[in-house]
C-alpha cells in the first residue's frame, strides 16, 4: 500500500489554496466592460457580440444555477473555476516533463500572479475560458505525442473544436499545432480516412454554433446582429461587421509600436523572470516542441498586432504568450535546479538555499499584484446602473451610448429587472431596440449613422416622459434646433426649445447617486477608471455652473487626476473650462490631451477653439490649420478656421475656408445664411494661411 505523503495531495492543495485566493479577491456583482453583457447572456441564453460565444452562455447559464449570492458574482466564479482548472493544467505539463513537483508549482504559481492572469480569473469574461482551453490544447497534444494514436487524435481535434465554441482566437493556435501534428505522424492527417474522420469530430463540435440562430428565433432578450439567417449567422460568427475597424486599419510605423506596445506589456508581466523562461525554451528536450512553443507567441503576436487592435488597457491580449512563457518557466526551473544538485561543492546548505530561493519566486508576484488584483470592493458597474436609473424620471426614456454605460444597464434591466417603467434605446441598436428603423429604411437613408438622429427625434416627439442621454460624450447627442442638451447628474437630459432645466433639477439628484466604489481603495483599471472620472467630471461641471468654482475645479482636478490616460477626457474638459474661462486650468488639460489624445487633429482644433475665445486670432488660425492638415476632409475645421479669419478681420481668406467646408459637405443651410448675412463674399479672395 502506498505509504502517506503530503506531496501527494499538492495538486489539491494547490487547487484549493489558489481558488481561496482567488475567491477573496473575487468583483463581488457586475464588472464593466464587456461583463454585464456577457452575465446577461448567460442569464437569458441570449446571443453576446461577436462571435456569439455560444458555448460561454450555456456555461455561464449553469453557474447562474447556483445558490450563491447575485447572478454576476455567480458567473464571476465561473471565471475563478476555469482560471484554476488552467493552472491544474500548467501544473500537471510542468511535471510530466519535469518529474519535478517544485518546478510545477513555480510555473502555476507565476502564472496565477501574473496581473492579466489574475484580473481573468475575477470577473466575467471569455478569456478564463479562452485560456483553459488553450491550455488543455497544448496538454493534449503533449499527450498525442507521447503514442501518436488516431484516438488520441481524435479527442484533441474535438476539444480543439469545441474551444472554437468559446473563441475564434483558438484558430492562432492552428499553425503551432499543424506543425506538431504533421512534424510527429504526417500520416495520420494525409490518410484519406482519417482527415475524413478527423474533419467529422470537428464539425460535430462546431454544431455548438446552432445555439445563435435557435436562441434567436426563440426571442432571447440578447440577440446581438439576429444571427437567424445564413448572412447574418456568417457575418456575426466571423466578426465580419467589426473585421473593418480593427484588422489592418494601421501605417507600418503604426504596426511598428503596436508590436513594441504588447512585447513590452507581456514582458512586464514576468519581468526578471523573462530570462528564465527562455532558459527554458533552451533546455527543453524537444526540438519540435521548441519551434511549436515560438510559434504559439508569434501568431498570438500577429493576432494582438494585425488582427485585433483594441487597446491593451480594455482587452488582455497576450494570454496565449503568458500561459506558455509560464510553462517554458517551470521547464527552466527544473533544469536549475537540477543542475545546482549536482554542484557538490557548492555544499548542502547553500543548494538548499538556492532551491528555496527559486521556488519562492512566485511570492514577488503574489507581494506586488494582490492590491492591485483585489476586486472585492468594487462596485462600480453595479452602482453607475443605479445611479444612471437614479436620474432619470418616471416614464423616462434614455439613449445609451458606450459599453460602459450600455453594458451595466443590461444586466440592470435582464437580469434584476431594474426601474421597467423606463424605456431603453442604445445607439447602435443591438440590443434595446429603436422603432420605426425599417419604416424608413423603406426610403432613401439607409445607412444607421444618418438614419439614427431621424428615428431618435421622432421618438423624442413621442415620448410620453423625459428623454434623456446616457453618454460620457455629449457629442454623441445628434439633436435638432428645436431641442436643447442640458447636464443633469451623469446625465444629459433633453427639452424642448431654450427653457433651462430648474437648478433644483440639478441639486436633487446628486445626494440619490451611489459612490461607494469612487472613494474606495481599490487599484482602477481603465474602465473603471473612464465611469470615475466621468462621474467627477458632470460633478464638476454642476458646480461650475451653479456657481461653486472652488468645489467645481476640486472635482475637475480630480476627474483629470483619475483619467490620466484617457483619450478623450483631458480635451472635453478643456473646452467646457474653455468655455466657463477657466483658461488657466484649461491650457492644462489641453496639453495633457496632446499626450494622450488618439486623434491630434481633434487637440488642435481645441486648442484653435481655446485661443479663439482668448480673441487671440492669429493662435487660432495656426491651431485650426494643423487640425486641418490632419484632416482635410473635416469641414467643422474649417468653418472653425473661417469664423477665426473672419473676427481676425481677414474676410477674404474667410471665405475660402467656408466655401472649402461647402465643397466637403454642401448642406448647411446655418452656414450659408451667415455667409448671406455677413456679406463675406464680397471681400477679395486671397489664399488660406496655414
Amino acid at each position: 500500500m502506498e505509504r502517506y505523503s503530503p506531496h501527494n495531495f499538492i495538486p489539491e492543495i494547490l487547487a484549493i489554496s489558489l481558488f481561496g485566493l482567488y475567491l477573496s479577491t473575487i468583483c463581488p456583482t457586475v464588472y464593466l466592460g464587456d461583463s454585464g453583457e456577457l452575465t446577461a447572456a448567460a442569464c437569458c441564453l441570449g446571443v453576446a457580440h461577436n462571435s456569439g460565444y455560444p458555448l460561454y452562455a450555456l456555461l455561464g447559464k449553469l453557474f447562474c444555477l447556483l445558490p450563491l449570492g447575485n447572478i454576476a458574482f455567480r458567473v464571476n466564479l465561473m471565471s475563478t473555476v476555469l482560471a484554476v482548472l488552467t493552472l491544474w493544467l500548467v501544473y500537471s505539463f510542468v511535471l510530466r516533463i519535469t518529474t519535478s513537483q517544485g518546478s510545477a508549482l513555480v510555473s502555476a504559481l507565476f502564472l496565477a500572479f501574473t496581473p492579466i492572469f489574475w484580473s481573468q480569473a475575477v470577473s466575467a469574461e471569455v478569456y478564463s475560458l479562452h485560456l483553459f482551453f488553450v491550455a488543455l490544447v497544448i496538454r493534449l497534444l503533449w499527450w498525442w505525442d507521447e503514442k501518436r494514436t488516431f484516438r488520441r487524435l481524435a479527442f484533441f481535434v474535438f476539444v480543439t473544436g469545441v474551444s472554437f465554441g468559446n473563441h475564434m482566437q483558438t484558430v492562432m493556435l492552428a499553425p503551432a499545432a499543424l506543425f506538431l501534428v504533421l512534424s510527429g505522424d504526417y500520416k495520420a492527417l494525409w490518410n484519406l480516412k482519417n482527415f475524413v474522420l478527423l474533419s467529422l469530430f470537428f464539425l460535430i463540435a462546431l454544431t455548438l454554433y446552432v445555439y445563435l440562430p435557435v436562441r434567436t428565433e426563440a426571442g432571447a432578450a440578447i440577440h446581438w446582429g439576429d444571427p437567424n439567417t445564413l448572412g447574418r449567422f456568417l457575418a456575426h460568427v466571423t466578426g465580419r461587421s467589426h473585421r473593418h475597424a480593427y484588422v489592418l486599419t494601421k501605417s507600418l510605423w503604426g504596426y511598428l509600436l503596436r508590436a513594441k506596445e504588447i512585447v513590452w506589456f507581456v514582458g512586464s508581466q514576468f519581468g526578471v523572470v523573462l530570462p528564465l523562461a527562455l532558459w527554458g525554451w533552451l533546455k527543453f528536450p524537444s526540438a519540435r516542441w521548441k519551434i511549436f512553443f515560438f510559434a504559439v507567441i508569434v501568431f498570438d503576436l500577429i493576432y494582438g498586432v494585425f488582427l485585433n487592435i483594441i487597446s491593451l488597457e480594455i482587452t488582455p491580449f497576450g494570454l496565449p504568450s503568458c500561459l506558455t512563457l509560464a510553462l517554458l518557466v517551470g521547464i527552466g526551473t527544473a533544469d536549475i535546479l537540477k543542475t545546482v544538485k549536482q554542484y557538490a561543492f557548492l555544499g548542502s546548505i547553500t543548494r538548499k538555499a538556492i532551491h528555496v530561493a527559486v521556488l519562492a519566486i512566485p511570492a514577488i508576484p503574489l507581494t506586488f499584484n494582490y492590491g492591485l488584483c483585489d476586486q472585492s470592493l468594487n462596485y462600480m458597474a453595479y452602482e453607475h446602473a443605479l445611479n444612471i436609473f437614479r436620474t432619470v424620471d418616471n416614464g423616462a426614456t434614455v439613449f445609451l451610448d458606450g459599453d460602459n454605460n450600455i453594458f451595466p444597464v443590461m444586466y440592470g434591466r435582464i437580469v434584476e429587472r431594474m426601474r421597467e417603467d423606463v424605456t431603453l434605446y442604445d445607439q447602435p441598436n443591438l440590443f434595446f431596440k429603436m422603432p420605426y428603423v425599417e419604416e424608413y429604411r423603406a426610403g432613401t437613408v439607409t445607412r444607421w449613422e444618418e438614419l439614427r438622429p431621424v428615428v431618435e427625434k421622432r421618438i423624442m416627439k413621442e415620448a410620453q416622459g423625459g428623454v434623456y442621454f446616457a453618454v460620457f460624450n455629449p457629442s454623441a447627442i445628434s439633436i435638432h434646433d428645436e431641442y436643447t442638451i442640458h447636464p443633469d447628474g451623469i446625465l444629459y437630459k433633453i427639452t424642448q426649445g431654450e427653457t433651462p432645466l430648474p437648478r433644483e433639477a440639478g441639486r436633487a439628484v446628486w445626494p440619490l447617486y451611489v459612490t461607494e466604489s469612487l472613494i474606495d481603495d481599490f487599484s482602477k483599471d481603465f474602465m473603471n477608471r473612464e465611469v470615475a472620472t466621468y462621474f467627477h467630471f458632470a460633478r464638476g461641471k454642476y458646480l461650475l455652473m451653479s456657481g461653486q468654482p472652488h468645489e467645481g475645479l476640486k472635482f475637475m482636478r480630480q476627474a483629470s487626476r483619475v483619467g490620466y490616460s484617457h483619450p478623450t477626457i483631458h480635451s472635453d474638459m478643456a473646452v467646457f473650462l474653455t468655455d466657463r474661462s477657466f483658461f488657466e486650468q484649461a491650457r492644462v488639460e489641453l496639453e495633457k490631451a496632446l499626450i494622450y489624445y488618439e486623434d491630434l487633429s481633434g487637440v488642435y482644433n481645441n486648442w484653435g477653439y481655446y485661443y479663439n475665445k482668448l480673441c487671440d486670432y492669429d493662435q487660432a488660425v495656426g491651431w485650426y490649420g494643423k487640425a486641418i492638415e490632419l484632416r482635410p476632409d473635416s469641414q467643422g475645421y474649417y468653418n472653425n478656421l473661417g469664423l477665426a479669419l473672419y473676427h481676425a478681420g481677414r474676410y477674404g481668406e474667410a471665405n475660402v475656408a467656408f466655401q472649402t467646408s461647402l465643397g466637403i459637405a454642401p448642406n448647411q443651410p446655418e452656414l450659408k445664411r451667415f455667409l448671406k448675412t455677413k456679406k463675406i463674399t464680397s471681400e477679395p479672395l486671397r489664399a488660406v494661411s496655414r
